[in-house]
C-alpha cells in the first residue's frame, strides 16, 4: 500500500473493498496533506473493516462489515441497509469478541439480552446473517442450537377483501390497493410499474421494476428481489381502464406517482378512521388468503405472487396448464369484479 501524490500537492491512498458483479474493483480514497496523513487513514479503515487483517485478530464485528462490504455493489441498496442495521443494533454483546474465539455460548447470552427488546423475527434474520458472515471466516458454529423466543400468536384475521373494497374504491388510493390486492404487489412493486410494462394489447402486465424509499429518497432498482418476483400477469380490463385515466406523457412514467410514505400514512389512517387496524403490505396476504378460499391451487397463486419457497424448484409450470389458468383467472376476476360492484352499490 503507498500513497500518491495527485498535482494539487496533496497525498491519496486506495484501498480495495470489493469487487462488483463483473469483476471490477470497487475501492474507497483517502485523501490528506502528507503521505504519512493519507497511509494512516486508510491503515486505519482497513483494521476497523478487516481488510487485510490476520483472521485470528478479527473481531465480529469486524467480520460483519468485511462481509457487509464485499457485498455492497451486488446486493440490493434495502439488503445492505438491513444488513447494516443488524451490524450495529443487534448481538452487540459479542461484536467485540474474536471470530476465532466467538462460541456458542456467547451468542446466546447476545440472543438472551436482544430478547428483552427485540421480536423473534428480528433475532432469527440476526442470527441468519451471523451465520453468514462466520461460514465466510470458516468459523462452524451451529447456529441452529441457539435458543429463541417463541413465536407469538398471530393477532387475529384481517379483515375481509369485501370490506377493505367498500372503504377503497372511489378513493385516491384505489389504484395501488388493486394492484396489490388483486394483481398481490408489493408497495415497492406498485410504485415501480410503469406504462410500457403494459402489453401492447392492454392484457398484461409485467412486474419487472421495485421503486423503493431509503432515507426518504427513491431509489429505483430495475430488476426484482428474485426470480420468482419478475412475472407477468393477466391485467383485468377494470385495472386496464383504471391506469389508463391517470395522466401522463410518456411510456416511461410510473403508473402510480405517489411517494411511498403518502401511501402508507394515508392508507392507514383510511384505515383506521373505518375501524381496521391494518398495513398496505397485509393486503398481499389479503391476495393470498382469497385466492386459496376460491379453491386457487398454491403453485398458481406462488406464481402470481411472485413468492419463492422450499420447493421452487417444482416449475409452476409443470403443475398448472394454460387452459387451468385462464379458469383460474377468471374465478379471480369474477371475485373482484362482483366485490367491487358490490362495495359501489353500498356508497
Amino acid at each position: 500500500m503507498k500513497a500518491t501524490r495527485l498535482p494539487s500537492g496533496r497525498y491519496r491512498t486506495q484501498v480495495v473493498i470489493g469487487y462488483n458483479e463483473i469483476g471490477k474493483r470497487s475501492v474507497k480514497s483517502f485523501t490528506a496533506d502528507t503521505e504519512w496523513e493519507s497511509l494512516k487513514l486508510a491503515t486505519d479503515f482497513m483494521e476497523s473493516h478487516a481488510l487485510g487483517v490476520d483472521i485470528k485478530n478479527i473481531t465480529v464485528e469486524q467480520a460483519f462489515e468485511q462481509y457487509i462490504d464485499s457485498r455492497t455493489n451486488i446486493l440490493s441498496p434495502s439488503t445492505i441497509r438491513g444488513y447494516r442495521i443488524i451490524k450495529t443494533s443487534r448481538l452487540q454483546l459479542i461484536k467485540n469478541i474474536k471470530v476465532k474465539e466467538l462460541r456458542i455460548n456467547d451468542i446466546q447470552r447476545a440472543v438472551n439480552y436482544d430478547s428483552r427488546r427485540l421480536s423473534r423475527k428480528s433475532i432469527k434474520s440476526a442470527l441468519s446473517l451471523l451465520k453468514s458472515v462466520l461460514d465466510v471466516q470458516n468459523i462452524d458454529i451451529n447456529i441452529k442450537k441457539i435458543a429463541i423466543p417463541q413465536a407469538k400468536p398471530k393477532k387475529g384475521e384481517i379483515p375481509s377483501v369485501e370490506d377493505v373494497l367498500k372503504i377503497v374504491i372511489g378513493s385516491e388510493l384505489e389504484l395501488p390497493c388493486l394492484l396489490a390486492m388483486w394483481l398481490s404487489l408489493r408497495i415497492s412493486e406498485v410504485r415501480g410499474l410503469q406504462f410500457r410494462d403494459i402489453s401492447d394489447d392492454g392484457k398484461y402486465i409485467t412486474v419487472q421494476r421495485a421503486r423503493m424509499c431509503l432515507d426518504n429518497k427513491d431509489i429505483v432498482r430495475e430488476q426484482n428481489k428474485t426470480v420468482e418476483s419478475t412475472r407477468t400477469n393477466p391485467l383485468p380490463p377494470y385495472l386496464h381502464e383504471l391506469i389508463m385515466k391517470v395522466p401522463h406523457k410518456n411510456d416511461s412514467d410510473y403508473i402510480v406517482q405517489m411517494r411511498y410514505e403518502y401511501i402508507r400514512k394515508h392508507f392507514k389512517a383510511l384505515m383506521a378512521t373505518n375501524g381496521m387496524n391494518i398495513t398496505f403490505h397485509k393486503l398481499r396476504h389479503e391476495f393470498a388468503t382469497t385466492l386459496n378460499d376460491l379453491g386457487v391451487p398454491s403453485e398458481y397463486i406462488q406464481k402470481l405472487g411472485g413468492w419463492s419457497s422450499d420447493n421452487i424448484m417444482k416449475s409452476v409450470y409443470t403443475h398448472t396448464t394454460t387452459a387451468k389458468e385462464d379458469e383460474y383467472q377468471s374465478a379471480i376476476d369474477n371475485y373482484f369484479i362482483k366485490a367491487i360492484k358490490d362495495a359501489k352499490s353500498t356508497k
